[in-house]
């Protein structure tokens, strides 16, 4: 093919970030505070009709025995996601993301049972209980989500699942805040720059293929997240995708 237009690539990636950074801003606004001010919201209408039945049913019911129901629950997911991860029939492994969700349940149980943060400092505490147990469904959500072994339908484990995907979805939102660097620091005109001659580059190139350790940087990363170009090993590789915005100029 004939040599790349390095200005034009260059002028139509500065293009497409930026409209790629205005609806990736809007989708992370609705789901990292629109869905979980939904859930808090769910959450804090359930704690007060709770509260409300139990005046009239004049139950003593104590706050610890609330902290220690909830710990019961998320052990059993811990369990549940265990089991229907790992079938009999294959061999036994553990997932990292699992292990991490137990680390976290562990400190959790330290922080309830083994401090006094919890009488001392009830609201503090209720508001860390609250994220990391959060933070537990999350990880367990990702782990069945990423490994969906189990065909049991049972109302049961369609519900814990249900559970699972719901948190799942909104620590992975909660993600993008990190992993999108780009939405809140535009790319410099030196990374489009970059950015533009490395697919220039791998337009041109027989195979198609540079050295990953010879391009390091955030732009790398974004063309990946663009799906212009694919990591594989130590080579970068150019996508059809890629190579038909280079060639022929779509604007994705």
């Amino acid at each position: 093919m004939n040599e790349p237009d390095l200005k034009g690539v260059e002028k139509r990636l500065t293009a497409i970030l930026e409209k790629e950074r205005r609806e990736a801003i809007g989708y992370t606004v609705l789901t990292v505070l629109c869905t979980p001010v939904f859930v808090v919201v769910a959450i804090v209408m359930v704690f007060l009709v709770l509260a409300y039945v139990l005046t009239w049913v004049d139950y003593d019911l104590r706050v610890s025995a609330i902290y220690t129901g909830i710990n019961i629950f998320l052990a059993c997911m811990i369990v549940f996601v265990l089991r229907s991860s790992n079938p009999p029939e294959e061999p036994h492994e553990l997932d990292k993301v699992w292990l991490a969700s137990v680390g976290v349940f562990l400190i959790l149980l330290i922080l309830t049972y083994a401090s006094g943060i919890r009488e001392n400092f009830p609201v503090f505490f209720g508001i860390v209980y609250a994220i990391l147990g959060f933070l537990i469904l999350g990880l367990l959500g990702q782990v069945q989500t990423n490994r969906p072994v189990t065909e049991d339908t049972s109302y049961h484990n369609v519900f814990l699942s249900f559970v699972l995907a719901v948190c799942s979805f909104i620590l992975m939102a909660y993600g993008e805040i990190t992993h999108r660097s780009w939405l809140w620091i535009a790319p410099k005109p030196d990374e489009l720059k970059v950015g533009a001659m490395i697919l220039c580059n791998l337009a041109l190139e027989g195979t198609r293929t540079l050295d990953n350790q010879a391009m390091q940087g955030r732009i790398v990363r974004i063309l990946a997240r663009l799906k212009f170009i694919k990591i594989n090993e130590n080579k970068i590789e150019l996508t059809q995708k890629g190579l038909d915005f280079v060639e022929m100029g779509i604007n994705y």
